[in-house]
């Protein structure tokens, strides 16, 4: 249980025979991916097992009872997810007889009532680097819908607010795209699990784009890491290692990482003109297990990066030299006491400091532009989850502590642009509570069942009552999955300069662009789906969602300072259907892919309520296509493995329809293709090295990816780079 200090995930079942009697007094145990065991138990009276405090990952079920067959079933847990398994035993038969027992998978969740993904750390292993080197690599690639926006910004269903960190059960309100922080690596990743829909009320704040992470935790290394070293064209290196273990009742967990790039943001040219940046990012986490019954995890994580803002031609002719810096750092510590096995409190102080410098140009032409941002984050988080009776509860609330300072000052040297410079700071928070509950009301069926509450003060103060209801209903014959949600919604104001965009919507130059303050995001979510296992460890799944909301959010630049503030817009519509082919590795043929489509058509309504209103004003029930919105977005992977010397290859694809220009036509689609192979050069376990050769946008497709406004230049995509990587494994 030393990993477990943030599941608070149950696991429980039944063992039957093929009559349907249950089997007692079985031997149960769990497994972890890596072997070792988790925890162990015996069948009741009843067949039936419960395992509380259940890390998320890949665990392997092993049964052994007298006279029957032994029994492994292979399944991956999500975060904060519990599960319910039922398990048939094959009685041993007569000695002339011979019988086959096959291992079992999870090649579909019959509980799962939205719509995500979970990805393990043996599963992002198996993917190239350029696909998981940063988290809006990984969304990119393996996200349904996910799709870029302009200046580096990413939309999934219907808002560019997305990339929603929930790490280790804590949620921060801090947008992770790299305009606003330098990140975290998916290297430090145990599981994460990309959520699109259907969420449960334990989840607030955003909603698109999700990412529920756990964190490494040094008691599954055993002793081991890695050192990596990455490089590619365009001045892309990358160096970085990790290294876990246990001592005694201590696990430990270290990584760190530097990395540069020639092309650190999407570029306003074809080629990249001033556009290079360099970061580094570090992780500690240490896991204490107190005797029995508690559990400590401490979790510290910093980074920051430095880079230059890319220019245009003209911009590049007459030297203009504006950079950013930011900085962010994060820690959470988190007890669990286990008063029962089925009664489990887990409690986290967590915080986060950040900076962001906006340092203006040195050339006496262009537009200057100097803006800070000096946020701090203060919470704690308390949940209780209760097992009775096949019924999962959990209640629990999250008090947070908001610092929020910023400045601005803009001279436009002869651009007609004008805007108030600005300095100031705010305190204010958050109270959040909830209360759920899993469970299977008749056979074959799940319910998530819950109620949130959010009180939120900053610039304005907003509350909400959110009711959540989501179902899953199992057809066993044909392993098929129906599941539907209703989620009712409420998004706070993005925190990034929220008090700039309140600023301007109050005193703006021109009385018509002064619609007030930013403004809280409110929404019906509606959704449905089917999830279908085609063969063991093939499946297909068919999403589609609704969703209806007032004072919808997106990000505006002011003039060309790269400094961008939340917008928003009265009401807005989002509607779409997913469809996803997950094929895991298939041992006889070696081969593993996936494939995703995604159509989506987004709207937003007039008037402007808040914030930046810009140049560019709606009339009520004035209908825009928002510069992010993109019709069709496809991505697949296909790989091949062989047993020889680990070698492996394959390919990644990315197909776009293009996204529109606010109040004016689409630009062209585009199609991408990358190329990778690997193969293990010296092996000495447990020490290995791996070779991997990567070549991206094979066809050299710089597309142009997204056009804000008139006034903003478009942004294109990433030229061909050629690459590779060397791991170290010890």
């Amino acid at each position: 249980m030393a990993g477990s200090a943030l599941a608070q995930t149950a696991v429980d079942g039944a063992l039957r025979d093929p009559s349907g009697k249950p089997v007692v007094s079985a031997k149960v145990v769990l497994h972890r991916a890596e072997g070792n065991i988790a925890q162990q138990t015996a069948s009741d009276t009843a067949g039936k097992f419960h395992f509380p405090a259940v890390e998320s990952g890949a665990y392997t079920l092993k049964t052994d009872a007298p006279g029957f067959y032994p029994n492994n079933y292979d399944f991956v847990l999500r975060a904060r997810q519990p599960m319910s398994l039922t398990v048939e035993l094959q009685p041993k038969q007569a000695v002339q007889q011979t019988v086959q027992v096959k291992a079992g998978y999870m090649t579909v969740d019959p509980e799962k009532t939205g719509s995500s993904y979970t990805f393990t750390q043996q599963d992002l292993e198996k993917l190239p680097d350029p696909l998981i080197d940063t988290t809006n690599d990984l969304v990119n690639n393996l996200m349904p819908g996910a799709s870029d926006s302009h200046d580096n910004f990413l939309a999934v269903r219907g808002t560019e607010f997305s990339l929603h960190e929930f790490i280790n059960g804590v949620s921060f309100l801090d947008n992770t795209q790299p305009q606003f922080s330098p990140g975290i690596s998916p290297q430090i990743f145990e599981t994460v699990d990309l959520m699109t829909g259907g969420f449960t009320p334990e989840y607030g704040n955003r909603f698109a784009g999700v990412l529920d992470i756990t964190t490494r935790s040094g008691a599954d290394l055993g002793g081991h890491g890695d050192i990596d070293l990455r490089g590619a064209t365009v001045d892309t290196y990358d160096l970085n290692a990790d290294y876990g273990g246990q001592r005694g009742r201590l696990g430990y967990y270290f990584f760190v990482d530097g990395f540069t790039s020639g092309r650190f943001l999407d570029p306003p040219e074809p080629h990249e003109l001033f556009d290079f940046g360099k970061g580094s990012r570090a992780t500690i986490q240490l896991d204490w297990r107190a005797g029995t019954k508690d559990t400590i995890k401490l979790l510290l994580m910093g980074g920051g990066d430095n880079f230059q803002q890319p220019n245009i031609s003209d911009d590049q002719e007459v030297g203009r030299d504006a950079q950013r810096h930011l900085r962010q750092q994060t820690a959470i510590l988190t007890w669990l006491h286990t008063f029962s096995p089925e009664t489990l409190l887990s409690t986290s102080l967590y915080e986060r400091t950040g900076s962001d410098r906006v340092l203006p140009t040195t050339d006496p032409i262009t537009p200057f532009s100097t803006a800070s941002r000096s946020p701090l984050t203060l919470g704690i988080k308390s949940d209780l989850s209760h097992y009775w009776h096949g019924n999962f509860f959990k209640a629990g609330v999250d008090l947070v502590r908001l610092r929020e300072n910023e400045s601005f000052f803009f001279d436009s040297r002869g651009d007609p642009d004008v805007f108030p410079s600005f300095s100031g700071g705010l305190l204010g928070g958050q109270a959040s509570a909830y209360i759920q509950d899993h469970f299977s009301p008749v056979r074959n069926l799940t319910v998530d069942l819950g109620l949130r509450y959010d009180y939120f003060d900053l610039v304005d103060t907003a509350v909400q009552t959110s009711p959540r209801v989501g179902l899953a209903y199992h057809f066993p014959r044909t392993n098929s999955v129906l599941h539907a949600a209703y989620n009712r919604y409420f998004s706070p104001p993005p925190i990034e300069y929220s008090l700039l965009a309140s600023f301007i919507g109050n005193n703006a130059v021109d009385p018509d662009q002064r619609v007030g303050n930013v403004r809280a995001y409110t929404q019906n979510y509606f959704e449905v789906g089917w999830a279908q296992e085609l063969r063991p460890r093939v499946s297909l799944e068919l999403n589609a969602y609704l969703h209806t909301g007032h004072n919808s959010f997106e990000n505006h630049e002011i003039s060309i300072s790269r400094i961008f503030v939340p917008i928003n817009f009265h009401t807005a519509r989002s509607e779409g259907a997913e469809l996803v082919l997950n094929m895991r590795q298939l041992e006889r043929l070696g081969i593993s892919g996936r494939l995703q489509y995604a159509l989506a058509k987004t709207y937003f309504y007039g008037p402007i309520t808040g914030g930046f209103a810009g140049d560019e004003p709606l009339e009520p029930g004035e209908r825009i296509v928002p510069a992010f919105d993109q019709t069709h977005t496809g991505t697949a992977q296909i790989f091949y493995h062989n047993h020889w010397r680990g070698f492996w290859a394959g390919s990644a694809l990315r197909y776009g329809s293009g996204t529109i220009i606010e109040g004016g036509a689409r630009l062209p689609q585009h199609f991408t293709s990358d190329l990778v192979t690997g193969i293990n050069v010296w092996n000495a376990e447990p020490r290995r090295l791996d070779l991997e050769f990567d070549v991206t946008n094979v066809s050299n497709s710089i597309y142009q990816i997204a056009k804000e406004s008139d006034e903003i230049p478009i942004q294109y995509a990433p030229s061909r780079t050629v690459g590779g990587s060397l791991k170290f494994h010890f």
